[in-house]
């Protein structure tokens, strides 16, 4: 298409009907994330709103202090753990049930239906359940574990500094897993079948066959799988809070939750959102990386 077929003098019905939507969308993203960039820059402290200093700039005060500050490193540090070991475990699951079910099995859609069930199930009645399900006294764990002798005595699950992170990630791959396997079982089908009949002619095994035709095939379909699957487990705010609250002593603390702690709960507001910026760019930098590597 020439640039002229996008003149405004020629197409202004249509830029018309968008401009709604484009204003919408500006009152609702562009303006709150230029708004909260901007008081990252600000002294914005809710309880010192009597003082001189408050809403001036600041500079990279609120940067400075957060990065000097060890229980954001903390929270930094669970991130990166939280968000790789959800996104490997996720799309590695994902991509093996999907396998599974992609044949021709008999009771089919029944196992597609109940594997996603994970995925439908709301967000919080998810964490309350595993939070139920963990309880050191009543929790169905224990009791198995109990009953098969493995445990003498019940474990904090939620509470104990080496099993409260990991409780948490496995709480997230349980619910996360079927939103990738998704992904690709819709793109299996289009791998052609002479593909495969052609790598069985050569001799081509199972593994062989899913690395040389399978993952290329579905390679961007997963790519956008994973790029979404990344953004949602970052941001995955519910399974810490209704969860942990960050504990024992930040073991599971994320910085999104660092971010409601520390704005909501310390109503330091010009921390929280240095600590929302830096997050932004890291997501949006791995974000880069993955399309990078995808390509």
């Amino acid at each position: 298409m020439k640039p002229s077929d996008y003149s405004l003098k020629r197409n202004w019905r249509g830029y018309l009907l968008v401009v709604p939507a484009c204003i919408a969308i500006f009152l609702v993203s562009i303006y709150p994330m230029l708004y909260g960039i901007s008081l990252a820059f600000q002294n914005y402290t809710l309880t010192k709103a009597n003082s001189d200093d408050f809403r001036t700039f600041a500079g990279l005060k609120n940067f400075i202090e957060i990065f000097k500050q060890s229980d954001y490193i903390q929270a930094c540090q669970n991130t990166l753990f939280w968000t790789l070991t959800n996104v490997i475990v996720q799309v590695v699951l994902a991509v093996l049930i999907a396998l599974a079910l992609n044949r021709k099995i008999k009771g089919r859609g029944f196992f597609r239906t109940t594997a996603l069930i994970p995925w439908a199930v709301p967000s919080v009645i998810a964490a309350l359940t595993f939070r139920f399900l963990y309880d050191v006294n009543v929790g169905i764990i224990n009791a198995v574990l109990k009953k098969l002798g493995i445990l003498a005595d019940g474990i904090s699950w939620l509470g104990n500094l080496e099993t409260a992170r990991w409780a948490v990630v496995i709480e997230s791959i349980w619910k996360g897993t079927p939103f990738v396997m998704i992904f690709v079982l819709a793109a299996l089908p289009s791998v052609p079948h002479e593909m495969y009949e052609s790598a069985r002619v050569d001799g081509a095994g199972g593994v062989k066959t899913f690395f040389k035709i399978t993952l290329p095939m579905i390679k961007e379909t997963l790519g956008i799988a994973t790029i979404l699957t990344t953004i949602g487990t970052i941001n995955n705010f519910n399974a810490v809070w209704l969860m942990t609250q960050g504990g024992p002593r930040n073991s599971s603390n994320l910085l999104v939750y660092w971010i409601y702690e520390t704005g909501y709960l310390h109503f330091n507001v010009g921390k929280a959102m240095a600590g929302g910026v830096v997050e932004m760019i890291e997501l949006a930098d791995r974000q880069f990386l993955l399309r990078n590597a995808l390509n």
